[in-house]
C-alpha cells in the first residue's frame, strides 16, 4: 500500500527482519557522509514502542548527537544513551544507582516467575567472560545488564560505530560481533544493528544475519545515493535496492509509484507572470529562476530506462499548466504516442473543448483525420502538407500571433526528415521562437545523433533518467542536483513534486 509506504522512511523489509522473535543482527555499511547513523536512529525511533532500545556509541558526546539529530530529543525518554567517553564517569554513580533498582528488578521478576510460573530468562556471558576475562569494559558489560533487566522484553540495540568500540578495546570487529551474536541475540534474542564505515565485504558479513550498503557516490558533480539490501536472513526481500536522500537531515527512500492506480484529483495550475510562463511544477519553476522565459528553447533528455509513464508524469503538468494559462501547443510528437491516448489522458484535468481547440497534433503517419486537432501530415503531397502545417499554427496564434508552445519529439522529425534536415529544421524554428513570445520543448533520446546540436541552441537542459525504478531529473543548463519526480501526496495526481536527492 503506498499510503503506508509514504509513512515508512526505509524499506519494510529492515523492520520486519529485525522483529523476528529469534533476535536478529544487522550491519549497516557505507562511506562517511553515507547517513548510517540517520538510518540506525530512525530505525530505533520507529521501533521505540515496540522494544527498548539502546545506542551504543563512540561518539564524543551526547550533546553532538543532538545537535547533529535534534528529533532525537522527542525520544528521550524511550531511548538509553551509552557513550562511551562519558561512560566510565558515570559508571561508578551508575553502579551505586543499579544496587539500588538490582532489588526491585528482581523482586518484579520473581512476583512475575510466580504468577505467570515461568523462569526468569538471563544473558549468559560465556563469549563475553572469553573475550573480556582480561579486560575491564564497563560499557560493554552495562550493554549485557540492559538487556538482561529488559528481559523477557526484548532489546533492539545500535552499536556505532563496530570500528570504534572494537578499537577502543583491542578485540576484532569480527570476534566483537561474534561474541554480541552469540551472548546477545541467539541466546537473549535481542536484534542488534551494527554501523560498520568498511564500505566492501569484510569477514563480519558472514557473521551477522544482515548486511545493508549505502552507497553515496559523485557522479559529474551530483550526489546519487543507493542503498542495497544484499542479505537479511529469514526475509523475503521485495525490492533488493532504492534510491534515498538525507533532506533536512532525515533518512528517506524513493519508492517506485503505479501512476495508474493512483487517485486523480484536480490539477492546481500556476497562472504565468508577465516574464515567466509557468510550468505547473512550483520546483521545477524556482530551479528555472521563476519559470521560462518567453523566446526561449528548453530540451529534455530522455534516457532509455525511462518508461512513457514516467515521461508522462513530468511532462503532464508542464502542458496543462500551458493550456489552463491560455496558449495553445503544437505538437510533433514523440515515438509511442498516440493522439487518442494523449486526449484521454489530458481530459481528465481539462474541458474536452480546451484539448480540441488549443492542441494541434502533427501527426506524419496518417493521410487524413477528422479531427481538427489531429493533423494530418503523411503521404507525398508535400504542398498539401506544408498548407496543413501552417493552417494548423495559425489556429493557435490567430492573427495576432498569440504566444504557443512548439513540443518537438526529435525522434520523430529525425526519422521521418532524416538527421540532416532535421537539424537545419530545429535551427530555423529555434530561430522563430527566440525572436517571439513562443516557448520550444525539444524532446531527444539519449544517443540520439542530432543530440550534441540541440544541446547548443537549448537556453534550458535537463536529463530525465530512471534511478532504481523511479524517475529523477537533473538539470545540465542550469546544473541541478537530481530530483526525484513524485506524485504530490497532498494534491494527487497530476500534481507532482520534486524532492532533491541531498
Amino acid at each position: 500500500n503506498m499510503a503506508e509506504k509514504e509513512l515508512s522512511q526505509y524499506p519494510s523489509e529492515i523492520e520486519e527482519f529485525l522483529s523476528i522473535s529469534t533476535g536478529a543482527s544487522l550491519i549497516i555499511k557505507g562511506n562517511p557522509g553515507a547517513g548510517k547513523t540517520t538510518l540506525a536512529l530512525q530505525i530505533l525511533e520507529k521501533l521505540q514502542t515496540k522494544f527498548k532500545i539502546i545506542y551504543f556509541s563512540t561518539r564524543v558526546g551526547d550533546a553532538s548527537l543532538y545537535s547533529q539529530f535534534p528529533w532525537l530529543k522527542n525520544m528521550e525518554k524511550n531511548l538509553k544513551l551509552l557513550i562511551a567517553s562519558k561512560m566510565l564517569l558515570q559508571e561508578l554513580s551508575k553502579e551505586q544507582e543499579t544496587k539500588e533498582e538490582k532489588p526491585i528488578k528482581d523482586f518484579g521478576k520473581r512476583f512475575l516467575q510466580e504468577v505467570t510460573g515461568e523462569t526468569t530468562k538471563q544473558v549468559y556471558r560465556t563469549y563475553y567472560n572469553m573475550y573480556f576475562k582480561n579486560n575491564p569494559s564497563p560499557e560493554v558489560k552495562r550493554v549485557y545488564d540492559d538487556v538482561e533487566m529488559n528481559l523477557p522484553q526484548k532489546t533492539l540495540i545500535v552499536v556505532d560505530s563496530i570500528e570504534g568500540i572494537s578499537n577502543k578495546y583491542g578485540i576484532s570487529e569480527a570476534n566483537f560481533i561474534y561474541m554480541m551474536q552469540k551472548d546477545l541475540v541467539e541466546a537473549a534474542g535481542a536484534s542488534i544493528i551494527f554501523v560498520s564505515e568498511k564500505e566492501h565485504l569484510t569477514p563480519e558479513d558472514y557473521v551477522a544475519d544482515g548486511v545493508i550498503y549505502e552507497m553515496h557516490n559523485i557522479e559529474d558533480g551530483k550526489r546519487v545515493r543507493i542503498i542495497n539490501l544484499s542479505k537479511l536472513r529469514g526475509i523475503e526481500i521485495k525490492q533488493p535496492s532504492f534510491a534515498y536522500t538525507l533532506q533536512n537531515g532525515r533518512f528517506r527512500v524513493f519508492y517506485p509509484e503505479q501512476y495508474m492506480k493512483e487517485e486523480v484529483k484536480k490539477f492546481e495550475y500556476t497562472p504565468n507572470t508577465e516574464k515567466r510562463y509557468k510550468t505547473g511544477i512550483p520546483e521545477f519553476d524556482q530551479m528555472l529562476y521563476g519559470g521560462l522565459e518567453p523566446g526561449s528553447f528548453f530540451t529534455i533528455e530522455v534516457d532509455k530506462n525511462v518508461s512513457h509513464d514516467e515521461f508522462q508524469l513530468f511532462i503532464r503538468p508542464i502542458m496543462l499548466n500551458f493550456l489552463l494559462n491560455n496558449i495553445g501547443i503544437f505538437m510533433i510528437p514523440i515515438g509511442g504516442y498516440s493522439v487518442q491516448k494523449l486526449k484521454d489522458d489530458l481530459v481528465r484535468f481539462i474541458p474536452e473543448n480546451l484539448f480540441e481547440s488549443k492542441i494541434r497534433y502533427i501527426d506524419y503517419f496518417v493521410e487524413e483525420t477528422s479531427a481538427p486537432y489531429h493533423v494530418p501530415a503523411g503521404g507525398s503531397d508535400y504542398n498539401a502538407i506544408n498548407q496543413r502545417i501552417f493552417r494548423a499554427m495559425l489556429d493557435l496564434s490567430g492573427m495576432e500571433t498569440k504566444p504557443m508552445l512548439h513540443f518537438m519529439g526529435m525522434d520523430t522529425l529525425e526519422y521521418i526528415k532524416g538527421t540532416e534536415s532535421a537539424i537545419k529544421e530545429i535551427f530555423s524554428m529555434s530561430q522563430a521562437i527566440k525572436s517571439s513570445k513562443d516557448v520550444g520543448i525539444s524532446i531527444v533520446r539519449v544517443g540520439q545523433s542530432l543530440k550534441d546540436e540541440i544541446i547548443n541552441i537549448s537556453d534550458y537542459y535537463v536529463k530525465l533518467v530512471s534511478i532504481n525504478s523511479v524517475p529523477f531529473i537533473t538539470g545540465i543548463k542550469p546544473r541541478t542536483v537530481y530530483y526525484a519526480v513524485e506524485v504530490n501526496r497532498d494534491k494527487g495526481l497530476p500534481n507532482i513534486r520534486l524532492v532533491p536527492m541531498l
